[in-house]
């Protein structure tokens, strides 16, 4: 009997680009897909669902379900040999969806690509880096959802219905720099924790895209195509400082901005949040002394925390049939 083995990136997300809609555009977004944390497993054929899963048994049963509602097969095994951690600002919802997706799409010879994929599990109804992480890596930016043709409500990906992944315009191969991955024990939205904001907070200023697009035209995207490790951590300090990535990081109440303050402050040329956190990223010139002064703060933090150094992945997930 055939077997699958998946092995995923996790994504770090850098920001939304317009929740206003002035364009006839919304959403659009950045990042990178990085190497760790992962979700490997490893699947075969079966006649029914069958899960082994520390955390996502349950998520895992309502993906396979969608799936056969819409590509229809008996059944899957499938057991995880490591996990992303849920709601905490790697994308593991995507990463877990499109992971079952492919091991579905190969075993069952459903001839279905990436893209196709994701809509058949219902991601990248907001934000496509997740989807393109899965598919190709590195650095990515998406052209958001026609509005309101296409996408009429301002949601995230997990409250929307049956739109499209975006267009990407861009994939670049991130520079080898290495990361500091920094997590603080806190909140970890997700559902209408993360719906209300869309809806009471939405549409934002059409200033807050303007102001954002022209950083990551003429600072960010840059500094990826140079190599230029200062003006990058730069653009990612900027984008912490308004707009939906202030919305995000004041929903942790002080100590997303704490723990922000503190890497700068400890020779981080750059750190920002990915999407909701509470999964940190920086950057820096010394990052092993960086890392020991952040292992310190975290354990000064009344609810610690962990943090980890990985690198960007520029190739995808990777898939494997025996």
């Amino acid at each position: 009997m055939r077997h699958i083995r998946v092995i995923t990136p996790a994504r770090l997300h850098f920001g939304l680009i317009d929740l206003n809609g002035a364009l006839g555009r919304i959403d659009g977004g950045i990042g990178i897909a990085i190497n760790d944390p992962t979700f490997e497993l490893i699947a075969k054929p079966s006649q029914r669902i069958e899960i082994k899963s520390w955390q996502y048994e349950e998520r895992v049963h309502a993906i396979l379900e969608r799936l056969q509602s819409k590509h229809h097969f008996p059944g899957l095994h499938v057991e995880f040999v490591s996990e992303i951690p849920a709601h905490s600002g790697f994308g593991s919802g995507t990463q877990l969806a499109l992971a079952l997706g492919q091991a579905v799409n190969t075993l069952y010879d459903l001839n279905l690509s990436v893209p196709e994929l994701a809509f058949a599990v219902a991601r990248g109804g907001t934000s496509g880096i997740g989807v393109a992480a899965f598919d190709q890596g590195g650095f990515v930016l998406d052209g958001g959802h026609s509005y309101p043709d296409r996408k009429s409500s301002f949601l995230p990906s997990s409250a929307v219905g049956n739109v499209p992944p975006p267009p990407i315009l861009l994939r670049y191969p991130f520079p080898s720099w290495e990361l500091l991955i920094v997590s603080p024990n806190c909140k970890h939205i997700s559902g209408k924790a993360e719906v209300n904001p869309f809806q009471t907070l939405c549409p934002q200023p059409q200033s807050t895209a303007e102001r954002l697009s022209h950083i990551i035209l003429m600072k960010l995207l840059p500094s990826i195509y140079e190599g230029n490790l200062e003006a990058f951590g730069d653009a990612i300090n900027r984008i912490q400082t308004f707009g939906w990535k202030k919305v995000e990081i004041d929903a942790q109440r002080g100590v997303l901005q704490q723990t922000l303050d503190f890497l700068r402050d400890s020779g981080a040329l750059g750190a920002g949040v990915s999407s909701w956190g509470p999964a940190i990223f920086a950057v820096g010139e010394n990052l092993p002394a960086l890392h020991r002064k952040t292992e310190a703060f975290l354990d000064s933090l009344p609810n610690g925390g962990s943090c980890f150094v990985t690198q960007a992945n520029n190739v995808g997930a990777r898939v494997k049939l025996t």
